[in-house]
C-alpha cells in the first residue's frame, strides 16, 4: 500500500460524524484511485489489493452497510475475467457506477419521503443521516412549514453537525440530548431515522433509534427508515463485533469501580417501523426480506471474522 492509499485509508478509518453514505463515498474515490494506479500482474494480487484496502476499511465501520456492498460489487467485478488490465477497467467502473447509484437513490427517496412529511408539523431524527438530510432539504424546497427535533447523538454527537446544517438552510432546529428525544419522538408527526444497514434481524443505526421507535410507536407517531438498497447487508456476510468505544469519551474520570459502556449502534426490528422508504418506494418488512434474498455475497467477503 502506497503511502497516499496509505493515509487515505487512515483517514476514512477515523472518522467517526460522516454518515454511511459519505463514508462509502469516499472511499469510493480512494478504491478508484487505487484500481486506476494498481500495478498488479495477476488476479489474484488485484483482489488481494482490494481485500486489505476494503477489509481495513470494513472492519473500521462494521456496521456501515454501502462500504461492505461496494467492496463486495468490486470483488465481482476483478474475479468476473481472468485478465487483469479487464478486470480493473471493470473495477472502475463498477466505482463509478456504485458513486453515481448512491446520489440517484438519495435523490428518489426524498421524493418518495416527500409523501409522508406533512405540510406542517414536527419532525424528530437522530444522529446524522445525509439520506435524512437530503429528505428535510427537499421537503422544505417544496414548501413544507416543518421544524426539525436533532437529537444530540453522543458520545460522537453527529446530531449537532445536522442541526447546524438545517438551520443554515432556515428550517427552525431544536437540538436536544438523547434521552428528550424520547419524548419529542413520542409528540411529533413523524420520525425519520436513516440507517448504517438492514438485514433480516433488523435496522441498526445510531444508538437511541430503538428507543424512540418504541416511544413513537406507543403514541401512533409513525417510524421510517429511509434507506437505499446499498445499505442493504449481504446474507451470508458477518460483519465484526461491534467495538466498545472508549469509556472516556462518556466520563473521562468514573468513579472507582464504575463500569462505563460506550456504543454507537443499535438494532431496531423490522416490524417496530412503519416502512422502509427505499429507492424503489415505501417497502414492507417482507418486501425488504425478499429483496435481500436476491443479493449475492462474494466468497471473500464471508471470510472475514466476526459476528455483530
Amino acid at each position: 500500500m502506497d503511502k497516499f492509499t496509505a493515509q487515505a485509508v487512515a483517514t476514512i478509518v477515523d472518522d467517526n460524524i460522516s454518515g454511511a453514505v459519505e463514508i462509502a463515498d469516499k472511499s469510493a474515490e480512494l478504491l478508484s484511485r487505487l484500481m486506476r494506479n494498481d500495478q498488479s500482474t495477476t488476479i489474484t494480487a488485484l483482489e488481494q489489493n482490494v481485500l486489505d484496502v476494503g477489509g481495513t476499511l470494513i472492519k473500521a465501520h462494521p456496521t456501515m452497510a454501502p462500504l461492505v456492498n461496494l467492496i463486495n460489487a468490486l470483488l465481482w467485478a476483478v474475479t468476473s475475467t481472468d485478465e487483469v488490465q479487464q478486470a480493473r477497467a471493470r473495477a472502475v467502473e463498477t466505482v463509478h457506477d456504485f458513486k453515481r447509484r448512491l446520489h440517484v437513490h438519495e435523490a428518489a427517496i426524498a421524493e418518495t419521503a416527500l409523501r409522508l412529511i406533512p405540510e406542517e408539523g414536527q419532525i424528530v431524527t437522530n444522529g446524522r443521516s445525509t439520506t435524512v438530510s437530503a429528505a428535510l432539504r427537499h421537503a422544505q424546497r417544496a414548501g413544507r412549514r416543518i421544524k426539525v427535533v436533532c437529537a444530540e447523538g453522543r458520545p460522537a454527537c453527529e446530531g449537532r453537525s445536522l442541526a447546524t446544517e438545517l438551520a443554515e438552510i432556515g428550517l427552525p432546529v431544536t437540538l436536544v440530548i438523547d434521552a428528550l428525544a424520547v419524548i419529542f419522538a413520542a409528540q411529533a408527526q413523524l420520525v425519520l431515522v436513516g440507517a448504517d444497514f438492514l438485514d433480516a434481524q433488523g435496522l441498526v443505526n445510531k444508538v437511541g433509534t430503538y428507543a424512540m421507535t418504541l416511544a413513537a410507536g406507543a403514541s401512533g407517531v409513525p417510524v421510517y427508515a429511509l434507506c437505499g438498497s446499498e445499505k442493504f447487508l449481504p446474507p451470508g456476510y458477518h460483519p465484526p463485533p461491534q467495538a466498545r468505544w472508549p469509556g472516556e469519551q462518556v466520563w473521562d474520570d468514573p468513579a472507582p469501580g464504575v463500569k462505563v459502556e460506550n456504543l454507537y449502534f443499535d438494532r431496531t426490528p423490522l416490524n417496530a417501523l412503519a416502512g422502509i422508504v427505499t429507492e424503489q418506494g415505501i417497502q414492507p418488512s417482507v418486501g425488504i426480506e425478499a429483496w435481500l434474498a436476491a443479493t449475492r455475497l462474494h466468497p471473500a467477503l464471508s471470510d472475514l471474522p466476526g459476528r455483530y
